[in-house]
């Protein structure tokens, strides 16, 4: 009885990573969906905004203390606009014109560029096994990238390259959230973080306005922009952090595959993607080099 009492908050754990998963799988969809209705800085000022509200919501609920220096905001700011700011805009650029599939897929290698980046700035050892991932990983991905035509699913190469970009920002973001994140409790750093992106897309949109850009607000397109917002961002993030309380990251980081294959479940029946045998070969290989790089082994 005792062990299954100290076994219940890693199970709760690892259900609500794989959630999260499920649910950032799902957000490539929804969009795809509807990318062409919605200015792609419009889409992310929403749903960064809704996000901030649930984020708000939760603190208010368990009683944490929003409130930050201006200096200590400023890193946050810094941060959210890596992490926020530019991973959607990039995001919502590159599925006008990439698949959801290739897009998910060149999401991937980010743990591959972290360990090399931490090799490179911060001098943290590299083992053979994780060079292996990297040139690996690095391959399919640039395989993926310059695939500039793909049968019945017209990927090209400026999304696939925009894709690609907002892995690298995130990896950057990750690098720099070591030294500022860690001192902040998950959901205050989180509410911080997304609140200072989503204040960048806010200008953005503002301009994208006043540039002629007008969204079509359809009942589809508010359905799925709330189910980004609240569900996909908001409640994704909380459940993510809340997930890697009782879950080592190593651990955790291996739910990320679950994103691509949730994508590749929902982009067939639902977008009417047909992923190539060229497509999944490269996806293949960036999963297979990716879970090399991600190990870690004796020779860490």
């Amino acid at each position: 009885m005792e062990k299954r009492g100290t076994d219940r908050p890693a199970v709760v754990g690892h259900v609500l990573l794989a959630t999260t998963a499920v649910l950032w799988g799902s957000s490539y969809i929804s969009t795809r969906l509807i990318v062409h209705e919605v200015p792609p800085l419009a889409l992310g000022f929403a749903r960064g905004s809704l996000a901030t509200l649930v984020l708000a919501l939760l603190a208010a609920r368990s009683g944490a203390r929003l409130r930050l220096s201006f200096r200590d905001w400023l890193a946050f700011a810094g941060l959210g606009a890596l992490g926020v700011g530019y991973f959607y805009l990039g995001l919502n650029l590159a599925l006008q014109w990439t698949t959801a599939t290739t897009a998910s897929l060149l999401s991937l290698p980010y743990p591959a560029l972290t360990a090399l980046c931490a090799w490179l700035f911060l001098k943290e050892r590299l083992g053979f096994h994780r060079i292996v991932g990297i040139a690996l990983a690095a391959s399919g991905a640039t395989w993926l990238t310059l695939q500039s035509s793909q049968d019945d699913v017209g990927g090209a190469w400026r999304g696939n390259l925009l894709a690609l970009s907002i892995t690298v920002a995130w990896t950057v973001y990750t690098l720099l959230g070591r030294r500022v994140l860690p001192r902040w409790s998950p959901l205050v750093a989180t509410f911080h973080v997304m609140a200072a992106g989503t204040l960048l897309l806010g200008i953005g949109a503002g301009l994208e306005y006043l540039d002629g850009a007008r969204a079509i607000w359809s009942g589809r397109a508010i359905a799925l922009t709330l189910y980004l917002g609240i569900v996909c961002t908001g409640l994704g993030y909380t459940f993510w952090n809340a997930g890697l309380a009782s879950v080592p990251a190593a651990a955790a980081s291996a739910y990320m595959y679950l994103q691509p294959v949730t994508v590749i479940l929902l982009a067939v029946p639902v977008l009417g993607e047909r992923p190539t045998a060229g497509t999944l070969a490269a996806g293949a290989l960036v999963v297979a080099g990716t879970a090399l790089a991600a190990w870690r082994g004796r020779d860490r």
